[in-house]
């Protein structure tokens, strides 16, 4: 079986360069909060209930660059020093589009070659360096 694969549609069809994505590898452990305080009811950033759509997500925090190029990230009351670090081995990101629903013929073990040729992936980024944060993280006060 052959999948296509593709680029994804930019709005410049000469340009072919896939967007480039940043990695980010704290060592360490995020605990997250186990509910969300009284002070921030329609707070999105922190929704951890389980029958909500985005169960499970909560913004991690803020990245910023220093004059001299050095990523700081904020997470909470945390300040975190990293360095940008460039890959051995580029990563590829991929997505998945799934074409039309599938089409049974009259054995249901075997496959119309159509809904094989119905899944596609496209090139999304291309993952060149990471951002390191392996320092211990400093508390800011607020």
């Amino acid at each position: 079986m052959i999948i296509p694969i593709g680029r994804a549609a930019t709005t410049d069809d000469e340009d072919d360069t896939p967007q480039e994505w940043s990695l980010l590898e704290l060592n360490g452990e995020l605990i997250p909060p186990t509910e969300i305080p009284q002070s921030q009811p329609d707070s999105s950033t922190m929704n951890m209930d389980v029958d909500s759509s985005s169960a499970g997500r909560m913004e991690l925090g803020a990245v910023r660059f220093s004059a001299d190029g050095t990523p700081i990230m904020t997470i909470g009351a945390h300040e975190l020093k990293g360095k940008i670090v460039k890959l051995k081995q580029p990563y590829v990101i991929m997505r998945k589009n799934k074409g039309t629903k599938r089409k049974r013929t009259g054995d249901e073990d075997t496959m119309d070659d159509d809904e094989s040729s119905n899944v596609t992936f496209e090139v999304a980024g291309v993952i060149t360096k990471k951002m390191l944060f392996d320092k211990y993280p400093k508390t800011i006060m607020r």
